[in-house]
């Protein structure tokens, strides 16, 4: 039987491009990385034409292109057009979602995807099939069908993100392959637009950007001075409690007068306390619900709100939840696999074939670069006399971790999603607390309260995590036991969290360098963080990685087999 091919594309807000073959992923990855713009919204053509050559797949042999999105997601941070500043004011009096269905359907006809047709001339598949899958259908896709159960099992879906498609959640039931929504809120009560994002540009930050520092400000604060505030913003409908209500009669940057006035007087840190907590009430009230109403007992969710670990961690904790599954790449970057997934079940089920479904396992999904390709890029930097070629780079590493230095590792396949796992990332000794200031003053520059996050050897997470569970793409978060000392630097330095990657025989090459500095030292985990500089992308080809090297205070760069030392 021919194999199915699908190309998934996100041409808006974090924009990137992903490749299926019966339900596989081949390879997937986002504009930033090639780009080096954060969040980079817009044609990600360097990602399409990037994904068949680490695919090693010919453009001819793509059955069908599926773009997620009837209509395109802005980029909130750099794009805001006239006619979303108009509803943005309409939106407290226009919000019903007969006319959400309405507006969305009209717009979806003037949908503009001539940039994309040039594209797709150019690599000889304009003539494909071409589906386009609605925003949240393609976040309940990632999450369904790269679950861990079944197509024969049922599974509770539910995404939960800023708004896409005028919709901001919605609650599904998945079964034999199908993904049937039985409650959505709208893109005006949206429990990420209309919440959790105007708090955090209310306290100075970056909506759409910035709410994981919100997140990690909440544990220095104390949530009951002021989350009776919050309740006045946001609840679930009393009508229909597995939907949001906005009853703050406002959206988007019109309701920061009205949150100036109701917080007036209430300090930084116990609002952001109290955002987490109502955050963490909300959704899992949500949740809870859910259950309640489908008797359905396993979850699995995607969306950017699921970036909120904490809420996550909480979710974990519920009695009424049998097992949850988060999708890692779960923000609108992921969304370019889930419309692909989506894509191949249609043409399946339309075709009367059985489709296939992979569960997750690692997101090494990206490009990968050769010794020859990588020692080119040193020499064209001028950098060649100050590199080294090492059989064993894996040992050098870890014996440089053991002396306290801090590495910026770049090696194999890069990562799908947000967080660095091991092959676009800044390694330190997490035992020594000094290695945070010496990290924020070579690269990071973090606020002085943000966290940063372990790797540990998965078959000793039980050391170090309280409910430990494999936790293998930093989505997760856990309480820490007393042998927390061990791992200090990359954890909360305030309620000791930590958000770990487990590390199981994935990453063999990543593995070699935390067996190698637990042979050295006793300790079976070190600090991991993004390799990138303040305000940009983790770094995805060697250009960019030597660039970074160069501009900033990093000392040692593992590129391949090759080590830089300033």
């Amino acid at each position: 039987m021919m194999p199915i091919t699908v190309l998934g594309i996100n041409d808006g807000h974090d924009c990137g491009a992903a490749l299926i073959r019966d339900g596989k992923v081949l390879a997937a990855i986002q504009e930033e990385r090639l780009s080096n713009i954060k969040h980079h919204s817009g044609i990600p053509e360097r990602s399409i034409k990037e994904v068949y050559k680490v695919a090693k797949i010919h453009p001819l042999e793509t059955d069908a292109i599926a773009i997620v999105s009837l209509n395109r997601v802005y980029s909130p941070l750099e794009e805001y057009p006239l006619k979303v500043k108009i509803y943005e004011k309409l939106s407290p009096y226009i919000h019903w979602k007969s006319f959400v269905k309405f507006y969305v359907s009209v717009l979806h006809k003037f949908r503009d995807i001539k940039p994309l047709m040039k594209i797709f001339k150019e690599l000889g598949i304009e003539n494909k099939e071409v589906f386009f899958i609605e925003h949240h259908l393609a976040h309940a896709s990632c999450a369904y069908r790269t679950s861990p159960w079944g197509y024969d099992e049922a599974v509770l879906v539910m995404t939960a993100d800023g708004a896409g498609d005028g919709v901001s959640s919605t609650v599904n039931i998945a079964e034999k392959g199908e993904i049937k929504r039985i409650a959505w809120s709208t893109f005006y009560d949206s429990l990420g637009n209309a919440f959790y994002s105007e708090i955090t540009r209310y306290l100075g930050m970056k909506p759409w950007d910035h709410e994981y520092k919100v997140m990690g400000l909440a544990p220095y604060g104390k949530a009951e001075y002021c989350i009776d505030k919050m309740r006045k913003i946001i609840r679930l409908n009393p009508k229909n409690p597995l939907e949001f209500q906005n009853t703050f009669r406002s959206y988007l940057k019109s309701m920061q007068p009205k949150l100036r006035k109701l917080l007036e007087g209430e300090r930084f840190d116990n609002i952001a306390a109290a955002c987490q907590a109502y955050y963490e009430e909300l959704f899992t009230s949500w949740v809870r619900n859910a259950i309640k109403k489908t008797g359905i007992r396993k979850v699995a969710f995607a969306g950017g709100n699921i970036l909120n670990v904490k809420a996550n961690k909480r979710v974990l904790e519920m009695e009424e939840v049998e097992d949850a599954f988060f999708y890692p790449a779960c923000g609108d970057d992921g969304t370019p696999v889930g419309a692909a997934l989506q894509a191949y079940y249609e043409i399946c089920k339309r075709d009367g074939k059985k489709p296939e479904q992979h569960p997750l396992e690692d997101l090494y999904y990206g490009s990968e670069y050769g010794d020859e390709e990588i020692y080119e890029a040193i020499k064209n930097e001028g950098l060649a006399e100050k590199a080294e070629k090492y059989d064993d780079i894996e040992g050098i590493i870890a014996e440089l971790l053991y002396k306290g230095k801090i590495v910026a590792r770049f090696n194999g396949r890069f990562e799908w999603g947000p967080r660095a796992l091991g092959n676009r990332s800044i390694l330190a000794n997490a035992s020594d607390f000094k290695v945070v200031r010496k990290l924020n003053n070579a690269i990071k520059q973090r606020d002085f309260w943000m966290p940063f996050a372990p790797t540990i050897l998965e078959e000793r997470m039980h050391e170090y995590l309280i409910n430990a569970r494999p936790a293998r793409y930093m989505i997760l978060a856990f309480d820490t036991t007393e042998k927390r000392d061990e791992i200090i630097a990359a954890i909360h330095p305030q309620d000791f969290t930590a958000r770990p990657q487990t590390l199981n025989e994935w990453n063999t090459s990543y593995r070699k360098i935390l067996k190698e500095f637990e042979s050295l030292t006793g300790i079976g985990g070190i600090l991991n963080t993004s390799f990138n500089l303040h305000g940009y992308p983790i770094v995805g080809t060697p250009e960019l990685a030597l660039w970074t090297f160069k501009n900033s205070g990093l000392e040692y760069l593992a590129i391949g087999s090759y080590l830089l030392k300033k």
